[in-house]
Order: structure tokens, then C-alpha cells, then sequence
């Protein structure tokens, strides 16, 4: 499969999760960099544990299921859960920069797994060549959106 495709594809769903489920990047990103490190840190010793349990995948290879999985689950869980936003521009620039960090990523486990040629190989390495830069503003925009999130403040008991 072109990897350009899947990439598009994981961009709209993602996208369409966020923006149905109207929830804050801040939260989903640090989610998706959570998510990026314990893949880093874990996909290659869950991968044998999953596949002794039953799992067995040809294609793609069962690491990158289990890395995307890990990448994924934090925000994934988080979708249900946290602060929302209240304005649709908002909920859809929030969506859209959820999918476009989820999707750098994503670049590496799922480009090992493709096939990558023609145009799928120029957005590939559009994507790959610039991760760095789309992660690091993700993140800052990231936190950015968490000081905008604003928490009820108790009232205090003798105050009218």
C-alpha cells in the first residue's frame, strides 16, 4: 500500500476523533509524546510477549503494530476524558495539529513497514526530513494550549 495513502487516512481519522470528541491538543500531544517514548522504550520487548500471546501478523511487521499501538494508546485513552474546547476553530485547529503530530510520529514505524516509492517516498521523506521541526512545535503549541486551559476555582465560605 502507498504510504501516502495511509498517511492521509490516519491523518482524517485521527482528525475526526479530535474533533468529534472535541477535546484540547495540549492534552492529546503530550499524550502522543508519552506515547512515542514508551514505544521507544518497550515495542521490542512487548513484541515477542504479544506474539506469545496468540498475535501473529505477516504484514505489516507485528513491532510496528505494537509500536503504533503504544504511540497511539495514551491519547487514544485521553480522547474520552479531560478538557474540551467550546469553539469550533478552535476544535478544528486542535484536531488538525493532533493528526499532523500524530502522523510525525508515526513516520518511522510506519514507513520501515512500507513499501516506499513514487510519491509515497517523496511525502515520506517530506515528513521524515522535517520531523524534528513538526515534533518540537507540536509540543511547544502543546503546551501552549495547556496554559489555556482554565480550571474552576473554589469559592471561598465567607464570601457572597
Amino acid at each position: 500500500m502507498n504510504v501516502a495513502i495511509v498517511f492521509v487516512v490516519v491523518l482524517l481519522l485521527l482528525f475526526g476523533l479530535a474533533y468529534a470528541t472535541k477535546r484540547r491538543f495540549g492534552v492529546l500531544g503530550l499524550a502522543l509524546a508519552a506515547g512515542s517514548m514508551l514505544s521507544e522504550l518497550w515495542a521490542a520487548e512487548l513484541t515477542p510477549l504479544v506474539a506469545e500471546a496468540g498475535v501473529l501478523v505477516e504484514r505489516p511487521p507485528l513491532i510496528t503494530v505494537v509500536s503504533v499501538t503504544l504511540v497511539l494508546l495514551p491519547a487514544l485513552l485521553l480522547l474520552f476524558s479531560g478538557p474540551t474546547y467550546r469553539e469550533t476553530p478552535m476544535r478544528l485547529l486542535g484536531a488538525f495539529l493532533f493528526a499532523v503530530l500524530a502522523c510525525a510520529l508515526l513516520v518511522e514505524p510506519l514507513g520501515s513497514a512500507m513499501v516506499l516509492q513514487g510519491e509515497g517516498r517523496l511525502v515520506y521523506e517530506f515528513v521524515n526530513e522535517n520531523r524534528v521541526y513538526i515534533v518540537t512545535s507540536g509540543l511547544i503549541l502543546a503546551l501552549l494550549d495547556l496554559l489555556g486551559v482554565h480550571t474552576a476555582r473554589r469559592s471561598r465560605a465567607g464570601k457572597h
